[in-house]
């Protein structure tokens, strides 16, 4: 028991012999601020004036990390030490391996019981997925089409640009954040193409020199010929089209469908009337000539022959009997 209590007085010992050399150091320059990518490392320096005894360091207000002028004392594998010294000065540096966005927030070096201290933020960013919906676009030549890229899981949300690898008479983009549980933000591009080439989509971190692209490949396509109604038309399977003459119509005048026209026959069967016989017409009144007269002679061994002259138009028929 005696020995127990010599050794804790001992530690009680020396700790306050820590403290009073520690309070007479200074810190003459605490850590800077620091943004890193996931995965990656993060290093901040405390700088003290010589004689120092102790010096400490906190992630988060959790001491992670401690210096002694021997030796460092590393409680996890996470978090390392290296030192230098500087016109007489303690450079003392901690780092932080394969940091994680959980690790985001203050960092605090300082001396054993002293109040000074020197304080920095780490910001930890993360580059997150990016893809183009359709892995290859065909579109229509001179149409105008939209074509949307989206980051999925990116802190803070990046600065999204295009790249244009295909003619186009016009194109323009505008970039947003949609609501969820996982941050996305989305590009839509709004593009005229007029022929085949690629489309590259770019995101870009704020403050790093991190960025990701994704690249897909655009088929322009000529426009369907337009269908005109008369196509239309001919592709109906109920309209017949007349590819013949056209048949000639009367302009005036109503059809006499008591009028037949047949074929001439020879002489032998026509009744010719007596030479002696005169055929007169009476003069039609008014100053236009008579129209063509139309004759029709009928072979009747039972009758006398008649002959039908159209004297006065297409509506009134004059029949005279020969004798």
């Amino acid at each position: 028991m005696e020995g127990s209590g010599r050794g804790v007085l001992a530690v009680l010992g020396i700790l306050a012999a820590l403290t009073a050399f520690g309070s007479s150091y200074q810190i003459l320059e605490g850590p800077q601020n620091a943004t890193v990518l996931k995965g990656s490392e993060a290093r901040f320096n405390c700088t003290v004036s010589s004689g120092w005894k102790l010096i400490m360091w906190a992630l988060k207000g959790t001491v992670v990390l401690s210096i002694t002028p021997r030796e460092p004392i590393i409680t996890n594998d996470r978090f390392t030490s290296a030192s230098y010294d500087l016109d007489g000065n303690f450079i003392s540096e901690m780092v932080i391996h394969d940091v994680q966005p959980s690790d985001s927030g203050p960092v605090r070096c300082s001396l054993q019981n002293s109040d000074l201290a020197g304080s920095a933020f780490l910001s930890v960013q993360v580059v997150g997925s990016l893809h183009i919906l359709g892995d290859s676009l065909v579109v229509t030549e001179d149409e105008p089409c939209n074509i949307t890229c989206q980051a999925l899981g990116w802190t803070p949300a990046p600065d999204m640009t295009w790249e244009l690898g295909v003619p186009a008479s016009h194109s323009s983009y505008s970039s947003f954040l949609e609501p969820g549980d996982l941050p996305r933000a989305v590009s839509v591009l709004a593009l005229t193409p007029q022929g085949d080439g690629t489309l590259t989509c770019v995101a870009k971190l704020k403050g790093l020199q991190a960025s990701k692209s994704v690249t897909v490949n655009l088929t322009v396509v000529q426009p369907p010929p337009e269908s005109s109604y008369q196509n239309e038309i001919r592709k109906s399977p109920h309209v017949k089209m007349n590819t013949g003459a056209h048949e000639t119509k009367p302009n005036g005048g109503n059809e006499n469908y008591g009028y037949s026209l047949e074929e001439p026959r020879s002489a032998d069967h026509f009744a010719v009337p007596p030479k002696s016989s005169e055929l007169s017409i009476p003069a039609q009144r008014g100053s236009r000539p008579p129209q063509k007269e139309v004759e029709k002679h009928r072979s009747n061994p039972a009758s006398r022959p008649q002959v039908s002259f159209n004297v006065t138009g297409p509506q009134k028929v004059r029949n005279a009997t020969l004798v």
